[in-house]
């Protein structure tokens, strides 16, 4: 998924179909975060680099594993408007599905490639 794939998922998941509840920007940076949050519980992700363009795509991190930088930043939109149950929900599915992508890659059932 591109950068813009991604937004445009939180977008869908928000349910901020017009485009003025959450900026673009501040999505752009939860993304960026969740991208730091992998490279802090997943070390062969240490190389990932944060995406700064609408076509830039996440480096390192598997592909069915890419909607999870929507999930962590659809969580941190939802905490940024105080709506903690649905941020909580959003963030313990990012940080089960990320373990589950550790323990994947330590037991060698994925393999990470630069």
């Amino acid at each position: 998924m591109r950068r813009l794939d991604i937004i445009n998922r939180v977008r869908a998941l928000t349910r901020d179909f017009s485009n003025s509840i959450f900026r673009e920007q501040d999505i752009a940076s939860f993304v960026n975060e969740a991208i730091n949050r992998c490279k802090q519980r997943v070390p062969a992700l240490k190389g990932m680099t944060l995406l700064s363009v609408p076509e830039d795509v996440p480096k390192l991190l598997p592909e069915e594993y890419h909607h999870l930088l929507s999930v962590y930043a659809t969580s941190r939109c939802f905490a940024q408007d105080e709506r903690h149950y649905q941020a909580s929900t959003y963030m313990n599915e990012f940080e089960t599905k990320l373990d589950e992508l550790k323990n994947a890659i330590e037991n060698g059932e994925v393999i990470i490639v630069d």
